[in-house]
Protein backbone atom coordinates (compact mmCIF):
# COMPACT_ATOMS: atom_id res chain seq x y z
CA UNK A 1 0.00 0.00 0.00
CA UNK A 2 1.31 3.34 -1.30
CA UNK A 3 0.24 7.12 -0.21
CA UNK A 4 0.22 9.18 -3.37
CA UNK A 5 -0.72 12.73 -4.31
CA UNK A 6 -2.74 14.71 -1.78
CA UNK A 7 -4.10 17.55 -2.53
CA UNK A 8 -6.34 19.88 0.37
CA UNK A 9 -8.55 23.07 -0.75
CA UNK A 10 -9.50 25.23 2.01
CA UNK A 11 -8.50 22.82 4.33
CA UNK A 12 -7.60 24.26 7.66
CA UNK A 13 -4.58 26.91 6.90
CA UNK A 14 -4.03 25.79 3.00
CA UNK A 15 -5.46 27.01 0.17
CA UNK A 16 -5.01 24.74 -2.82
CA UNK A 17 -1.96 22.82 -1.39
CA UNK A 18 -0.69 19.09 -3.21
CA UNK A 19 1.88 17.06 -1.85
CA UNK A 20 3.27 13.61 -3.21
CA UNK A 21 4.98 11.40 -0.18
CA UNK A 22 7.77 9.61 -1.22
CA UNK A 23 7.90 5.98 -0.96
CA UNK A 24 9.99 5.47 1.96
CA UNK A 25 10.44 8.29 4.56
CA UNK A 26 8.79 12.51 3.91
CA UNK A 27 9.55 14.69 6.45
CA UNK A 28 7.59 17.99 6.99
CA UNK A 29 9.18 20.39 8.62
CA UNK A 30 8.66 24.00 9.60
CA UNK A 31 7.88 26.04 12.83
CA UNK A 32 4.91 25.39 15.11
CA UNK A 33 1.27 26.95 13.62
CA UNK A 34 2.62 26.15 9.80
CA UNK A 35 0.74 23.40 9.14
CA UNK A 36 2.65 20.29 9.13
CA UNK A 37 0.22 18.67 11.82
CA UNK A 38 -2.75 19.28 9.32
CA UNK A 39 -1.59 17.51 6.44
CA UNK A 40 -1.25 14.76 8.43
CA UNK A 41 -5.00 15.06 10.12
CA UNK A 42 -5.99 15.11 6.52
CA UNK A 43 -4.60 11.95 5.49
CA UNK A 44 -5.47 10.39 8.76
CA UNK A 45 -9.06 11.68 7.64
CA UNK A 46 -9.04 9.93 4.62
CA UNK A 47 -8.28 6.67 6.26
CA UNK A 48 -10.77 6.33 8.50
CA UNK A 49 -12.93 9.24 7.73
CA UNK A 50 -12.80 11.54 10.87
CA UNK A 51 -9.86 13.75 12.51
CA UNK A 52 -7.91 12.68 15.54
CA UNK A 53 -7.88 16.23 16.69
CA UNK A 54 -12.05 17.11 16.59
CA UNK A 55 -15.06 15.46 16.80
CA UNK A 56 -16.76 18.60 14.41
CA UNK A 57 -15.75 17.46 11.08
CA UNK A 58 -16.54 21.50 10.15
CA UNK A 59 -13.07 22.89 12.42
CA UNK A 60 -10.98 21.53 9.07
CA UNK A 61 -12.80 23.55 6.87
CA UNK A 62 -10.73 26.78 5.96
CA UNK A 63 -12.04 29.80 8.42
CA UNK A 64 -14.67 32.44 6.07
CA UNK A 65 -14.76 29.50 3.72
CA UNK A 66 -18.09 27.28 3.89
CA UNK A 67 -16.44 23.71 1.89
CA UNK A 68 -13.19 22.41 2.22
CA UNK A 69 -11.89 19.24 0.25
CA UNK A 70 -9.40 16.15 0.86
CA UNK A 71 -7.91 14.39 -1.94
CA UNK A 72 -5.61 11.23 -1.56
CA UNK A 73 -4.55 9.15 -4.15
CA UNK A 74 -3.41 5.73 -2.32
CA UNK A 75 -2.33 2.37 -4.36
CA UNK A 76 -3.22 -1.20 -3.25
CA UNK A 77 -1.78 -4.04 -5.20
CA UNK A 78 -0.79 -1.69 -8.15
CA UNK A 79 -3.95 -0.43 -8.39
CA UNK A 80 -4.36 3.18 -7.63
CA UNK A 81 -7.65 4.66 -6.19
CA UNK A 82 -8.39 8.11 -5.23
CA UNK A 83 -10.65 9.12 -2.29
CA UNK A 84 -12.55 12.67 -1.88
CA UNK A 85 -13.69 14.28 1.03
CA UNK A 86 -15.95 17.08 0.78
CA UNK A 87 -17.05 18.61 3.64
CA UNK A 88 -19.27 21.69 3.89
CA UNK A 89 -20.59 23.38 6.86
CA UNK A 90 -24.26 23.17 5.47
CA UNK A 91 -24.77 19.57 3.85
CA UNK A 92 -21.60 17.89 6.40
CA UNK A 93 -19.80 15.27 5.04
CA UNK A 94 -19.71 13.25 1.56
CA UNK A 95 -17.12 10.37 0.64
CA UNK A 96 -16.43 9.43 -3.18
CA UNK A 97 -13.90 6.77 -3.59
CA UNK A 98 -13.12 6.92 -7.36
CA UNK A 99 -16.29 9.18 -7.43
CA UNK A 100 -19.03 6.94 -6.32
CA UNK A 101 -20.65 7.78 -3.02
CA UNK A 102 -20.01 5.76 -0.09
CA UNK A 103 -20.47 5.48 3.77
CA UNK A 104 -18.29 6.27 6.26
CA UNK A 105 -18.31 3.03 7.53
CA UNK A 106 -16.98 1.30 4.01
CA UNK A 107 -13.47 3.31 3.66
CA UNK A 108 -12.67 1.54 6.99
CA UNK A 109 -9.89 -0.49 5.94
CA UNK A 110 -9.47 0.52 2.56
CA UNK A 111 -6.17 2.93 2.98
CA UNK A 112 -4.46 2.22 6.27
CA UNK A 113 -3.09 4.09 8.59
CA UNK A 114 -1.08 3.88 11.95
CA UNK A 115 -1.26 7.66 14.01
CA UNK A 116 1.48 7.98 16.24
CA UNK A 117 1.21 11.47 18.30
CA UNK A 118 2.75 12.65 21.45
CA UNK A 119 -1.31 12.50 22.84
CA UNK A 120 -0.55 8.53 22.13
CA UNK A 121 2.49 8.53 24.55
CA UNK A 122 -0.08 9.00 27.20
CA UNK A 123 -2.31 5.83 25.88
CA UNK A 124 -0.77 3.72 28.86
CA UNK A 125 -2.12 6.23 31.51
CA UNK A 126 -4.98 7.98 30.12
CA UNK A 127 -8.58 7.01 29.86
CA UNK A 128 -9.93 3.70 29.33
CA UNK A 129 -11.85 4.77 26.31
CA UNK A 130 -8.67 5.60 24.42
CA UNK A 131 -7.36 1.99 25.01
CA UNK A 132 -10.21 0.49 23.77
CA UNK A 133 -10.16 3.33 20.75
CA UNK A 134 -6.59 1.95 19.74
CA UNK A 135 -8.08 -1.69 20.11
CA UNK A 136 -11.06 -1.17 17.98
CA UNK A 137 -9.42 0.62 15.45
CA UNK A 138 -6.63 -1.41 15.03
CA UNK A 139 -8.99 -4.29 14.43
CA UNK A 140 -11.33 -2.60 11.99
CA UNK A 141 -8.63 -1.48 9.93
CA UNK A 142 -8.36 -5.24 8.88
CA UNK A 143 -11.84 -6.90 9.42
CA UNK A 144 -15.17 -5.10 8.20
CA UNK A 145 -16.93 -7.33 9.71
CA UNK A 146 -15.80 -5.90 13.46
CA UNK A 147 -16.09 -2.88 12.98
CA UNK A 148 -20.00 -3.33 11.35
CA UNK A 149 -20.69 -5.27 14.83
CA UNK A 150 -19.44 -2.12 16.82
CA UNK A 151 -21.07 0.15 14.81
CA UNK A 152 -24.77 -2.08 15.80
CA UNK A 153 -23.39 -2.71 19.21
CA UNK A 154 -22.69 0.91 19.90
CA UNK A 155 -26.38 1.42 18.74
CA UNK A 156 -28.22 -1.34 20.73
CA UNK A 157 -26.53 -0.35 23.95
CA UNK A 158 -28.00 3.10 23.64
CA UNK A 159 -31.30 2.35 22.52
CA UNK A 160 -31.38 0.28 25.52
CA UNK A 161 -30.36 3.07 27.74
CA UNK A 162 -32.89 5.08 26.01
CA UNK A 163 -35.61 2.53 26.88
CA UNK A 164 -34.57 2.56 30.55
CA UNK A 165 -35.04 6.70 30.42
CA UNK A 166 -38.21 6.63 28.48
CA UNK A 167 -39.88 3.83 31.17
CA UNK A 168 -38.55 6.43 33.56
CA UNK A 169 -40.37 9.43 32.74
CA UNK A 170 -43.28 7.94 32.51
CA UNK A 171 -42.89 5.47 35.32
CA UNK A 172 -43.14 1.96 34.42
CA UNK A 173 -40.82 -0.99 33.59
CA UNK A 174 -38.50 -0.83 30.79
CA UNK A 175 -38.85 -4.41 28.48
CA UNK A 176 -35.09 -4.33 27.61
CA UNK A 177 -34.93 -7.93 26.30
CA UNK A 178 -34.49 -7.39 22.57
CA UNK A 179 -31.64 -5.36 23.32
CA UNK A 180 -29.92 -7.32 25.77
CA UNK A 181 -29.75 -10.36 22.96
CA UNK A 182 -28.23 -7.75 20.58
CA UNK A 183 -25.91 -6.49 23.27
CA UNK A 184 -25.03 -10.03 24.50
CA UNK A 185 -24.60 -11.19 20.66
CA UNK A 186 -22.07 -8.86 19.14
CA UNK A 187 -20.48 -8.20 23.07
CA UNK A 188 -19.49 -12.08 22.62
CA UNK A 189 -17.94 -11.26 18.99
CA UNK A 190 -16.15 -8.31 20.09
CA UNK A 191 -14.07 -9.54 23.06
CA UNK A 192 -13.29 -12.44 21.20
CA UNK A 193 -11.72 -10.46 18.77
CA UNK A 194 -10.13 -7.97 21.04
CA UNK A 195 -8.34 -10.91 22.93
CA UNK A 196 -7.10 -12.71 20.11
CA UNK A 197 -5.79 -9.23 18.84
CA UNK A 198 -3.75 -8.98 21.76
CA UNK A 199 -2.88 -12.24 22.27
CA UNK A 200 -1.17 -11.44 18.83
CA UNK A 201 0.20 -8.15 19.57
CA UNK A 202 1.82 -10.01 22.87
CA UNK A 203 3.37 -12.34 20.64
CA UNK A 204 4.91 -9.74 18.64
CA UNK A 205 6.03 -7.15 21.92
CA UNK A 206 7.92 -10.18 23.35
CA UNK A 207 10.10 -10.54 20.31
CA UNK A 208 11.31 -6.34 20.68
CA UNK A 209 11.95 -6.63 24.88
CA UNK A 210 15.68 -6.88 23.53
CA UNK A 211 15.90 -4.19 21.37
CA UNK A 212 13.44 -1.59 23.39
CA UNK A 213 14.45 -2.88 27.32
CA UNK A 214 17.75 -5.09 26.48
CA UNK A 215 15.69 -8.02 27.99
CA UNK A 216 15.80 -6.18 31.45
CA UNK A 217 11.92 -5.81 31.24
CA UNK A 218 8.96 -8.19 30.00
CA UNK A 219 5.84 -6.10 28.70
CA UNK A 220 2.60 -7.86 28.40
CA UNK A 221 -1.08 -6.21 27.53
CA UNK A 222 -3.73 -8.26 29.85
CA UNK A 223 -7.61 -7.61 28.74
CA UNK A 224 -9.96 -6.53 31.77
CA UNK A 225 -13.60 -7.22 31.43
CA UNK A 226 -16.09 -5.13 33.39
CA UNK A 227 -17.04 -5.91 36.63
CA UNK A 228 -15.26 -9.38 37.07
CA UNK A 229 -12.63 -11.28 35.72
CA UNK A 230 -14.36 -14.23 34.82
CA UNK A 231 -12.70 -16.11 31.93
CA UNK A 232 -16.30 -16.68 30.26
CA UNK A 233 -17.14 -14.36 27.65
CA UNK A 234 -19.60 -15.82 25.57
CA UNK A 235 -23.28 -14.56 24.62
CA UNK A 236 -25.27 -16.61 27.47
CA UNK A 237 -22.51 -15.35 29.93
CA UNK A 238 -23.70 -11.27 28.85
CA UNK A 239 -27.63 -12.47 28.92
CA UNK A 240 -26.96 -13.18 32.88
CA UNK A 241 -24.58 -10.55 33.78
CA UNK A 242 -27.29 -8.34 31.68
CA UNK A 243 -30.02 -9.59 33.73
CA UNK A 244 -28.38 -9.18 36.80
CA UNK A 245 -27.39 -5.82 36.17
CA UNK A 246 -30.90 -4.61 34.88
CA UNK A 247 -32.39 -3.09 38.60
CA UNK A 248 -29.83 -1.27 38.58
CA UNK A 249 -29.09 -0.08 34.98
CA UNK A 250 -32.76 1.16 34.75
CA UNK A 251 -31.77 3.35 38.08
CA UNK A 252 -29.12 5.07 36.38
CA UNK A 253 -30.40 4.95 32.85
CA UNK A 254 -27.18 3.35 31.53
CA UNK A 255 -25.99 -0.24 30.39
CA UNK A 256 -23.10 -1.17 33.01
CA UNK A 257 -21.94 -4.67 31.52
CA UNK A 258 -20.05 -4.90 27.81
CA UNK A 259 -17.04 -3.98 26.10
CA UNK A 260 -18.08 -0.39 25.77
CA UNK A 261 -17.11 -0.73 29.67
CA UNK A 262 -13.66 -2.68 29.36
CA UNK A 263 -10.43 -1.93 29.57
CA UNK A 264 -6.37 -2.66 28.66
CA UNK A 265 -3.86 -2.73 30.92
CA UNK A 266 -0.03 -3.03 30.46
CA UNK A 267 2.42 -4.94 32.98
CA UNK A 268 6.15 -4.36 32.82
CA UNK A 269 7.63 -7.35 34.93
CA UNK A 270 4.19 -8.01 36.58
CA UNK A 271 3.25 -4.58 38.01
CA UNK A 272 0.64 -2.21 36.22
CA UNK A 273 2.39 0.17 34.28
CA UNK A 274 0.29 2.77 34.44
CA UNK A 275 0.37 3.37 38.25
CA UNK A 276 4.00 2.08 39.15
CA UNK A 277 5.93 2.50 35.83
CA UNK A 278 8.55 5.55 35.19
CA UNK A 279 7.61 8.02 32.54
CA UNK A 280 10.47 6.01 30.14
CA UNK A 281 8.64 2.55 31.25
CA UNK A 282 4.95 4.35 29.68
CA UNK A 283 6.75 5.63 26.57
CA UNK A 284 8.50 2.12 25.77
CA UNK A 285 5.44 0.53 26.10
CA UNK A 286 3.40 2.76 24.45
CA UNK A 287 6.11 2.73 21.51
CA UNK A 288 5.96 -1.03 21.70
CA UNK A 289 1.96 -1.02 20.83
CA UNK A 290 2.20 1.32 17.81
CA UNK A 291 5.20 -0.83 16.58
CA UNK A 292 3.00 -4.10 17.05
CA UNK A 293 0.11 -2.56 15.51
CA UNK A 294 2.01 -1.92 12.44
CA UNK A 295 3.58 -5.60 12.34
CA UNK A 296 0.03 -6.77 12.67
CA UNK A 297 -1.64 -5.21 9.93
CA UNK A 298 1.62 -6.28 7.98
CA UNK A 299 0.95 -10.11 8.53
CA UNK A 300 -2.74 -9.53 8.52
CA UNK A 301 -2.95 -7.99 5.16
CA UNK A 302 0.22 -8.85 3.71
CA UNK A 303 1.12 -5.15 3.14
CA UNK A 304 2.56 -2.50 5.37
CA UNK A 305 0.13 0.47 6.19
CA UNK A 306 0.85 4.12 6.13
CA UNK A 307 2.84 5.32 9.58
CA UNK A 308 2.35 9.22 10.97
CA UNK A 309 4.30 10.73 12.96
CA UNK A 310 3.25 13.83 14.04
CA UNK A 311 6.27 15.75 16.57
CA UNK A 312 7.12 11.92 18.11
CA UNK A 313 10.44 12.09 17.82
CA UNK A 314 11.24 14.92 19.76
CA UNK A 315 9.95 12.46 23.14
CA UNK A 316 11.76 9.68 22.32
CA UNK A 317 15.14 9.09 23.98
CA UNK A 318 17.83 8.01 21.14
CA UNK A 319 17.55 4.43 22.11
CA UNK A 320 13.67 4.89 21.43
CA UNK A 321 14.17 6.95 18.50
CA UNK A 322 17.29 4.60 16.91
CA UNK A 323 14.99 1.57 17.49
CA UNK A 324 11.65 3.21 16.19
CA UNK A 325 13.25 4.32 12.99
CA UNK A 326 15.02 1.01 12.29
CA UNK A 327 11.56 -0.49 12.22
CA UNK A 328 10.08 1.43 10.12
CA UNK A 329 12.57 1.73 7.43
CA UNK A 330 10.66 -0.42 5.38
CA UNK A 331 7.59 1.28 5.47
CA UNK A 332 5.89 4.53 3.90
CA UNK A 333 6.03 6.84 6.65
CA UNK A 334 5.61 10.94 6.85
CA UNK A 335 6.83 12.36 9.91
CA UNK A 336 6.29 15.83 11.25
CA UNK A 337 8.88 17.74 13.49
CA UNK A 338 10.27 21.27 13.79
CA UNK A 339 13.60 20.51 12.35
CA UNK A 340 16.18 18.04 11.12
CA UNK A 341 17.95 17.53 14.15
CA UNK A 342 21.85 15.90 14.47
CA UNK A 343 20.57 12.96 15.29
CA UNK A 344 18.21 12.94 12.39
CA UNK A 345 20.79 13.74 9.40
CA UNK A 346 23.10 11.20 10.50
CA UNK A 347 20.95 8.51 11.58
CA UNK A 348 18.23 8.30 8.53
CA UNK A 349 18.64 8.68 5.07
CA UNK A 350 15.74 10.04 4.48
CA UNK A 351 14.10 10.33 0.72
CA UNK A 352 12.29 13.58 0.50
CA UNK A 353 11.40 16.80 2.81
CA UNK A 354 9.55 19.71 2.62
CA UNK A 355 9.80 22.88 4.73
CA UNK A 356 6.24 24.27 5.63
CA UNK A 357 5.16 27.56 6.38
CA UNK A 358 2.20 29.37 6.60
CA UNK A 359 0.11 26.78 4.42
CA UNK A 360 2.81 26.34 1.91
CA UNK A 361 5.82 24.54 0.76
CA UNK A 362 8.86 26.80 0.39
CA UNK A 363 11.47 24.22 -0.14
CA UNK A 364 11.99 20.90 -1.08
CA UNK A 365 14.44 18.52 -1.62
Amino acid sequence: MRCGKTRLIEIRNFEDFSIEPARNMTFLTGKNGAGKTNIIEAIYFASVGKSFRTSNDEELIRLDKEEGTILLDFTVRGVTHEIKIKLSRNKGKKILINETATKKKDIMGMFRTVLFTPDELQLIKGAPQNRRRFIDLEISQVSPRYYEEILRYGRAVQQRNAAFKEARFHGFMADVDIWDMQIAKRASYIVKKRMETIEKMNEIVSSMESFLTDKKESILMKYRKSGNQEERFDEEWYLEKLALAREEDSRFCHTSVGPHRDDLIFLMNGNDISSYGSQGQQRTAALSLKLAQIQLMREVMKESPILLLDDVLSELDSNRKTYLLESIKDTQTIITCTGLDEFISKHLPFQRMFQIKAGKIVKEN
